[in-house]
């Protein structure tokens, strides 16, 4: 990650705005990928991932209330698309 972008995250941190970390979420993705077998659920979180990576790499570019935005768009797909592939209980 670049100085200025770990910078500017650490500055909209550091102001009392709890943010999602990008970079984590896709972390996240990687390792519960490496976890299953899956293949549908695999490619799932694979493309989750990569809005989730997508979106680290666009920080610099964003005001707070822009990543807010995304923050809260892809955090809403990740939940729908876990949750849609959840197995049901009766």
């Amino acid at each position: 990650m670049a100085w200025d972008t770990r910078t500017r995250l650490g500055r909209r941190q550091s102001g009392g705005m709890s943010q999602v970390e990008p970079w984590e979420k896709a972390a996240e993705c990687a390792r519960a990928i490496a976890a299953t077998n899956e293949p549908m659920r695999r490619e799932i979180l694979t493309n989750i991932r990569n809005l989730w990576i997508a979106l680290a790499e666009q920080l610099s570019f964003l005001s707070d209330a822009e990543l807010a935005e995304q923050i809260e768009a892809i955090g809403r797909i990740h939940a729908d698309l876990v949750e849609a592939r959840a197995p049901m209980v009766h």
